[in-house]
C-alpha cells in the first residue's frame, strides 16, 4: 500500500499556497479567536503561579537587574530565560495587560509558522484541515494570552519542525545550524525541550544519508550535518549554562526548578492518592533542610529527597508511570488537572473544551502518523518523543503536553486526509488550478 505523504507528489502538481481560501480563512479565524481571548482577559489579576515569576522577571530585566529577583535581588533561574526576555518590550505601564497582548502576538506568529509547516509538509487537503484545526484547537489558543512559557514553546516547536523539514530538503551547513539554533531556543523557553537538539541531530543525520542528496555539491557529510545541529544548539544554550554555573552554589545548568518539579512529582501525595501521576505543591513546602539555602542548594536537596523516595517505593513505580501516561492521554485525573489549570490562569470551560478536542484529535493523529510517509513522520516525532520522555520522568499534565500539540495538529490533518482519500480515492484539488493524487 503506498504511503500517504505530503512530500510525494506528481510532476507539475503544486502544493497549496497562501492564496488558498481555506488556508487564509483559517489563519484569520485563528487570529480572531486569539484576539477574543485577549479581550476576555483584559484586566484579569495575575495569579501567584509561574506566571507571576515570568512577569516579575521580565520587569526586573526592564529595570536592568538582570536575572535576579525583583524583590530580593538574589540570582534566580527558576525557569528558562527566553520568555522573560521576549516579554521585556511589554514590561512597563499596564504591565500585565501589555504582557498578555504581546504573548497573543507570539501565539499568532506561532499559528502562522504552523500553517507554513502544514503547507510544506502535507497534501493540500491535509494542510487545509491542519490549518483549520490549528485555528480553533483550544489546546493551542488557550495559552496565547497567558503569561507563561507554553505559547513561546509551542511556536518554537513549530519553528524547529519547519527547520528539520528544510534540512531534509537541503542538508546544508546553514540549514543544519539553523535547526540547532531553533532547538536551542526551544530549550531556553522550556528546559525539557533541549531534548529536541539530539533528536533532531539524529534525524538530520539520517536525512543527509538519503540517496537523493548524493552528488549535490551543497550537500554536507551526514556526520557533519548532525554535528552542526548539535553545535547550533550549544551556541544558544551555552551562554545561559555558563551564566548559571558562575552564580550559584551548586552546579546549575538550565534551571533551579528541576528539584521542585522532581520532588513534587515523587511523594506520597502523587504516588499514593487520587493525584497519582501528577504534581503537588504540598510535597515541596515545609522542608526544613531547604531553609536558608540558595536556589541551587534547595534544588539539590529536593532532588536527593525525591531520589530517596523513589528508591524506597520502587514497587509502586510501574503504577505511577501508568498514571502519568494516562494523564498525558487525558484518560485519568481530568477533574484535578482542570482545577490545576484554572489556578494557572486558564478558563475552566476552555480546559474542558481542550480535553474534548484532544479526544477527537488524538485518534486521528495516530492514523496520520501511521499513514504518512516515513520521512514525513520523522518531522513530527521529535516533540512527541520529548513530551513522552518528560511525562514519564516527571508527571502528566496539560502544561507538559503543550509542546507536542503542533505535531498532533499536523498528524490529525494528515489522518483526516488519509481517511478521506481511502473513502474517495480520487485526485484532490490543489487550490491553485491543478490537482494532486491522494493515494492510500
Amino acid at each position: 500500500m503506498p504511503e500517504y505523504g505530503g512530500a510525494v507528489h506528481h510532476s507539475g502538481e503544486r502544493l497549496t499556497t497562501w492564496r488558498d481560501p481555506w488556508i487564509v480563512g483559517a489563519c484569520f479565524a485563528g487570529v480572531g479567536v486569539r484576539l477574543a481571548m485577549l479581550v476576555a482577559r483584559r484586566g484579569d489579576v495575575l495569579p501567584f503561579t509561574d506566571a507571576f515569576w515570568y512577569s516579575a522577571q521580565s520587569k526586573a530585566l526592564r529595570k536592568g537587574l538582570g536575572f535576579n529577583g525583583l524583590l530580593d535581588g538574589q540570582p534566580t533561574a527558576e525557569h528558562g530565560p527566553l520568555t522573560p526576555i521576549l516579554l521585556w518590550p511589554a514590561s512597563s505601564g499596564d504591565v500585565v495587560d501589555n504582557q498578555r497582548a504581546l504573548m497573543t502576538v507570539y501565539g499568532i506568529l506561532g499559528l502562522a509558522t504552523l500553517a507554513v509547516l502544514a503547507v510544506r509538509l502535507l497534501t493540500p487537503l491535509g494542510a487545509r484541515i491542519a490549518c483549520v484545526i490549528a485555528a480553533i484547537y483550544p489546546n493551542l489558543w488557550m495559552h496565547d494570552s497567558i503569561i507563561m512559557s507554553e505559547s513561546i514553546a509551542i511556536g518554537l516547536v513549530s519553528v524547529t519542525m519547519l527547520a528539520l523539514l528544510t534540512v531534509r530538503q537541503r542538508p546544508t551547513w546553514w540549514n543544519a545550524g539553523a535547526l540547532g539554533l531553533a532547538g536551542g531556543l526551544a530549550g531556553l523557553a522550556r528546559s525539557e525541550l533541549v531534548l529536541l537538539i539530539p533528536l533532531c541531530a539524529i534525524i538530520a543525520w539520517s536525512f543527509a544519508r538519503r540517496p537523493e542528496h548524493v552528488g549535490d555539491d551543497r550537500r554536507l557529510a551526514p556526520l557533519a550535518v548532525g554535528a552542526l545541529v548539535l553545535a547550533g544548539g550549544a551556541v544558544v544554550v551555552a551562554p545561559w549554562v555558563g551564566h548559571n554555573l558562575s552564580r550559584f552554589e551548586e552546579p546549575t545548568l538550565l534551571t533551579t526548578n528541576d528539584g521542585t518539579t522532581w520532588l513534587g512529582a515523587n511523594c506520597d501525595v502523587t504516588w499514593e492518592t487520587s493525584l497519582i501521576g501528577s504534581w503537588s505543591l504540598a510535597c515541596v513546602l515545609g522542608i526544613e533542610e531547604t531553609v536558608g539555602k540558595d536556589p541551587s542548594e534547595r534544588s539539590s536537596i529536593q532532588r536527593q529527597l525525591a531520589s530517596e523516595y523513589i528508591g524506597d517505593n520502587t514497587g509502586r513505580l510501574p503504577l505511577v508511570l501508568v498514571a502519568r501516561g494516562a494523564r498525558l492521554l487525558d484518560v485519568y485525573g481530568l477533574a484535578d488537572m482542570n482545577e490545576g489549570d484554572v489556578k494557572e490562569d486558564k478558563f475552566g470551560w476552555a480546559v474542558w473544551l481542550g480535553i474534548g478536542s484532544w479526544w477527537v484529535l488524538a485518534p486521528l493523529a495516530v492514523v496520520g502518523i501511521a499513514r504518512i510517509a516515513r520521512r514525513d513522520r520523522l518531522i513530527v516525532l521529535p516533540p512527541i518523543i520529548a513530551v513522552i520522555v518528560t511525562t514519564f520522568l516527571f508527571y502528566g499534565g496539560h502544561r507538559i503536553r503543550a509542546p507536542m500539540e503542533p505535531a498532533v495538529v499536523l498528524a490529525a490533518g494528515a489522518g483526516v486526509a488519509a481517511l478521506w482519500a481511502r473513502r474517495r480515492p480520487i485526485s484532490e484539488p490543489d487550490g491553485a488550478g491543478g490537482s494532486r493524487s491522494a493515494s492510500t
